[in-house]
């Protein structure tokens, strides 16, 4: 199951976001967002990447997948 604040998170990554814009979104600290993109990539479900300081996270194709049949 995908409790509520991962599943905002995914929905959010409709479009590539940083750490730092889900917190504010999200209304949780920096690191909350980050132990929740470490979960959501073990599982496949997104992708990060380094753009200077930021995190750049975006969903996977699984996610759309998942949307799809779910």
């Amino acid at each position: 199951m995908l409790g509520g604040t991962r599943a905002e998170l995914l929905r959010l990554l409709a479009e590539e976001r940083t750490t730092t814009d889900l917190a504010r979104r999200l209304r949780v600290s920096a690191a909350t967002v980050s132990a929740h993109t470490a979960a959501l990539r073990g599982a496949g479900l997104i992708t990060t990447s380094r753009a200077g300081k930021d995190a750049l996270h975006r969903r996977t194709a699984l996610v759309g997948l998942l949307l799809r049949n779910g």
